[in-house]
């Protein structure tokens, strides 16, 4: 049997067994994987309190024929903050479930640790989280390669001022000659395309900087939202959950 160790963040967990959990993880050398944690649900166990949801931990795994079993968890930061927050609660678990269905399992993706990490911090001490949410799902599908096109007409290659729609089913944006067949059309603005562009490569920590004349937040939810929904072919569970809190 042999060992690794690695900085991991905990998205979620679920139950096995008795007394047992599973947790899936997203790991800064191993990329996401699932880890069996021993006796965890058991009121002595000294792994309850290291191992709750957006918890950083210094990991030790020991590796399993089916499931790898973590055999230590030395808690680095707990973001209790968020679990005491309902609305940051939302956004972080649903940054966990999009992490989640998105990653591919056992591949390296550093950035995306990082940038995850960058993310929950910056989250503990926003007070209007809406940005970053929209900045956060916006930059994990570029890291992804699942960016959605911006700039031209994803069926024809225009890059007039005839963008007028943005299309989830087609990837992109979509010129008025292109989307006369099209039912899932929202309608954008140049300045929609101007923010969201902005969204993905201005600092998380600077998002209020960007320009917000004539651009239509509800527009760019609604973009990535079903852009997201398209991709994964079905919604997603916390994005419920999000909506009912926020509601």
């Amino acid at each position: 049997m042999s060992m690794y160790r690695t900085r991991a963040l905990v998205l979620k967990s679920r139950n096995l067994g008795e007394a047992d959990r599973v947790l899936l993880l997203l790991t800064e050398d191993y990329g996401k994987l699932e880890a069996a944690v021993k006796g965890a649900r058991r009121q002595r166990s000294r792994f309850v309190g290291n191992t709750l949801p957006f918890n950083l931990i210094n990991a030790m795994f020991f590796t399993g024929k089916n499931l790898d079993q973590l055999s230590q968890a030395e808690l680095i930061h707990s973001f209790a903050v968020l679990r005491e927050d309902l609305v940051k609660m939302a956004y972080a678990s649903y940054w966990a479930e999009l992490i989640g269905e998105f990653v591919p399992e056992r591949e390296n993706v550093q950035e995306i640790f990082k940038f995850l990490l960058a993310a929950l911090i910056t989250l503990e001490k926003c007070d209007a989280p809406d940005l970053l949410n929209l900045a956060f799902q916006i930059r994990i599908l570029n890291y992804l390669g699942y960016q959605p096109e911006l700039e031209t007409c994803v069926s024809c290659g225009d890059g007039s001022a005839s963008l007028v729609h943005f299309s989830a089913e087609e990837g992109g944006v979509v010129c008025r000659r292109c989307g006369a067949d099209l039912r899932d059309l929202i309608p954008v603005s140049r300045n929609d395309l101007r923010f969201l562009t902005a969204l993905s490569t201005t600092d998380i920590r600077k998002l209020n900087q960007i320009e917000q004349t004539g651009v239509q937040l509800g527009t760019i939810r609604a973009m990535l939202r079903r852009f997201i929904e398209a991709r994964l072919d079905k919604p997603l569970k916390t994005q419920v959950f999000l909506d009912s809190v926020l509601a």
